[in-house]
């Protein structure tokens, strides 16, 4: 069935840092691990060293946080759609990044929807909308706006299976290259007899 993001989940923006930032150091400071436009990988992982530390005299309200099983968005393109891992909780979301809450888990799986949003053809659907933007934004209405192909739930699982696997494959390769690079400079300066300057 073809189903409307908006019809299958539950979005909310993030929040504007500057508004909540410690401005006052003699006060309690709280303190937050967030999400960064970097930190969102285009092959739907958390890159955790792109994380930063946020400051805050505060204490925020649980909704600007990801929780384990929400899909994160950029709102930027790519989109680069992540579902929060169960050790990802606890995630600041900021303004640039949006969360989407699946309402029924029984009509679509969260990395079924991950997998959806990062399908070629939904990204580019949104390029076209989007397209009088100079900075690539990406506005929360267009996403919502947006029909995906919603299978039934045993063959989300089967298409989250292939793609997990295969995403893990390419990072697995991607690792394996900058190993390569790696060993080929240390090789390539021990030729030229030390480090270059």
């Amino acid at each position: 069935m073809i189903l409307q993001i908006s019809e299958i989940v539950d979005a909310q923006g993030g929040l504007v840092l500057s508004r909540k930032e410690a401005k006052d150091p003699e006060a309690d400071i709280y303190r937050y691990k967030r999400l960064t436009l970097r930190s969102l990988t285009e092959n739907g992982y958390v890159n955790d060293s792109d994380l930063e530390d946020f400051y805050t005299n505060e204490s925020l309200n649980n909704a600007w946080f990801a929780s384990p099983g929400d899909v994160v968005i950029r709102l930027f393109s790519p989109l680069c759609p992540t579902v929060i891992n169960e050790h990802q909780k606890k995630l600041l979301i900021p303004s640039q990044l949006a969360i989407l809450k699946v309402k029924d888990h029984s009509v679509i799986s969260p990395e079924f929807l991950r997998w959806a949003l990062s399908q070629n053809e939904v990204q580019e659907h949104i390029r076209r909308i989007e397209r009088g933007t100079a900075q690539r934004t990406v506005k929360l209405g267009t996403i919502m706006d947006v029909q995906i192909e919603v299978p039934d739930v045993e063959t989300q699982k089967q298409a989250v299976e292939i793609d997990e696997l295969s995403r893990k494959r390419e990072r697995m390769y991607m690792d394996l290259i900058a190993q390569e690079r790696q060993l080929a400079e240390i090789a390539i300066r021990k030729i030229i007899g030390g480090s270059l300057k």
